[in-house]
């Protein structure tokens, strides 16, 4: 997103949690595979494709189906578009400060801001007391803070699956889309109530030290096992109050998950599409298959 830069600049990482058992795997549509084809009316043969957003060399041996797919379409739409063409958007600390007169401590409390303080000493840094709550909470893990993980350290600088896809494709001549723009990705936090934003960091920082670990992620997503991404995101969501975990499985999935549809349906009017989207979008009664289903595409497992 437009803001990490801004994200790092200001505080501080996070330590290794220790692991936890692995939740109960639900039964939900399109809970195992990886790439769809969607044929049907006034839509050219087109394609869905659930990415992992990680660095990590085993996400970029992609399976031939989905080689296939790529190869075979004119359009490649992505979540967003970071290419030189894109419209330009940078956040900066004045779009992030708290109106004037309120401060980061009696918004969240002197215990979470405490805690904040103490944890971010580990890195020599401090939070700023004039910072909106959700800026502090997204560097902390953010959406990712509850969901298990097993990222090796020391493949963090290698290519992001999404990167490596939309450089392909504008190497070899596709038009590159975004299904949202940059400035969108930074507004569905930007814009959460600060009530929410409080409630969000005041659970991240609580149960910072227990974060869940361990478990097999990347892996099933090589599995294509969304039904158990799936239960990830809603063990991470169970961390927060049930208005503050309504509102972000809102702005971040169910929300999203409409407009890239609308979005995505005019491009494979156009001609072939491959869409490429985060996996945890695509499974679920609101996920992006299902919703394609219900307006009377066909969606067929390639992968």
């Amino acid at each position: 997103m437009a803001c990490c830069g801004l994200l790092v600049a200001v505080i501080a990482g996070c330590a290794a949690p220790e692991p936890r058992p692995l939740p109960e795997r639900p039964d939900i549509p399109f809970g195992q595979g990886r790439i769809w084809q969607i044929d049907g009316e006034g839509i050219e043969p087109s394609y869905v494709f659930g990415t992992y957003h990680i660095s990590d060399p085993r996400v970029l041996d992609i399976p031939a189906a989905v080689e296939s797919a790529f190869v075979d379409s004119e359009i490649a739409a992505f979540e967003y578009d970071y290419g030189p063409d894109a419209e330009a958007f940078e956040a900066d600390v004045e779009m992030v400060k708290l109106p004037e007169g309120t401060t980061l401590r009696s918004i969240v409390g002197n215990d979470t801001f405490g805690k904040l303080q103490f944890i971010m000493r580990s890195r020599d840094q401090r939070p700023r007391n004039d910072l909106k709550p959700w800026i502090f909470w997204d560097y902390l893990g953010g959406a990712r803070a509850g969901f298990y993980t097993n990222d090796d350290e020391s493949i963090r600088n290698q290519p992001v699956l999404d990167d490596w896809l939309q450089t392909r494709a504008r190497d070899e001549g596709k038009t590159v889309v975004g299904l949202e723009t940059q400035e969108e990705g930074f507004t569905k936090y930007d814009t959460i109530p600060l009530e929410i934003q409080a409630m969000l960091l005041r659970a991240t920082v609580e149960l910072y030290h227990s974060r869940r670990s361990g478990a097999p992620m990347v892996q099933s997503y090589l599995d294509g096992d969304l039904a158990m991404l799936h239960a990830f995101w809603h063990e991470s969501l169970s961390w927060y109050e049930p208005q503050a975990a309504e509102k972000l499985d809102f702005r971040i999935l169910r929300n999203r998950n409409r407009i890239m549809v609308e979005r995505m349906l005019p491009l494979m009017a156009e001609g072939p599409t491959f869409v490429a989207v985060g996996a945890g979008h695509l499974s679920g009664e609101e996920g992006i298959l299902r919703l394609l289903e219900v307006q009377g595409f066909t969606v067929t497992r390639l992968h």
